[in-house]
This record gives structure tokens, sequence and C-alpha cells, in this order.
């Protein structure tokens, strides 16, 4: 299995927007626990500072992510994570994940990340503590806000360990 992040270009958006979480196939604005490709899209280039990213398993399209600098809250936050229904279970959503905050350590600014998700979603909120992310025990619209130091977390190990889809 190889994960990796690509642009969203003229080529997969379309494919990209028609990801879902939705285990009947049906699209929404707003889905069980994260927003839809769609608006995140549409999000994206109307607030600036976020970058949209295709998750890919080999040549599949298997997900998306939107992270960046959020210019509401004044931090660097993973906005948007999802793994298409029919590849969830499969060690995807973590690696990709590992990318994504391997990317955003590359902004000399970035010493944390932050991501939000709602009290309901237990595989997220297991998933992000297995990596190290941290309760801040504040909540943002409803969801709890977690967060990861970046200072004292070696890059290299977890390249390494992006590489081979574990931590």
């Amino acid at each position: 299995m190889s994960i990796n992040l690509r642009d969203i270009t003229n080529e997969n958006w379309l494919e990209c927007i028609f990801l879902t979480t939705n285990k009947e196939d049906k699209h929404f604005v707003c889905e069980e626990f994260v927003a839809s490709n769609a608006l995140s899209l549409a999000q994206s280039k109307i607030q600036k500072g976020w970058i949209t990213k295709a998750i890919y398993s080999d040549e599949t399209i298997v997900g998306f992510t939107m992270y960046g600098y959020c210019e509401q809250y004044h931090f660097f936050e993973i906005c948007r994570l999802m793994i298409d229904h029919k590849h969830q279970g499969k060690g995807y959503g973590k690696t990709a994940l590992l990318q994504v905050i391997e990317e955003m350590r590359k902004d000399a600014n970035c010493n944390e990340v932050f991501l939000s998700f709602e009290p309901n979603n237990f595989v997220a909120k297991q998933l992000y503590e297995s990596i190290g992310f941290e309760d801040t025990s504040r909540m943002v619209e409803g969801e709890y806000l977690y967060k990861l130091p970046l200072k004292g977390i070696n890059s290299s190990v977890m390249t390494d360990n992006c590489r081979r889809g574990e931590l």
C-alpha cells in the first residue's frame, strides 16, 4: 500500500467530490462527522490559507484532506480528513494523517497542529490520541479541540513510521 497526497486538479476534482463517508453512497453538504468535499473545496477558495489534497492509495483516490492556517482561530489546523466508506478500516486515515502533519511541519511557523471532532466520533478520538494529539479541554463549535505539539517530536521517526503506515 502506497498512500500519498496529491493536488486537486482538473483530472481528479470530480472524483474527489463524490467520495463519501455515507455507507449508502448518498451525498450531503454535511455528512455525519465531516463537511462534504465539495463544501470543503468551495471553502478553500473563499477562505485563504487552506490547502486541499486528494488522498491516494497507489492510483486509487480514497480520501480527501484540508489543512492550513485557520484565520478564525489563529492556529494551524487539520480542518478535514476523510476516507471514503469503501476504503475505511485499512489504515489509510492514519497514514494520510501522518503525511499531512509532515507537510505542515515544513512551515517554520507551525509549532503545533490543532484539529477538532464531534464528541461521538470515537474512531477519530482513538486515531488522534494514538498519534499523540492531546485534549485541550476546549470545545470549538461543539467539537473537542485537540493539539499535537511538534517540538520535541523527531521528524525522521515520524517520516519513517509514516512510510510504513505506523507510529
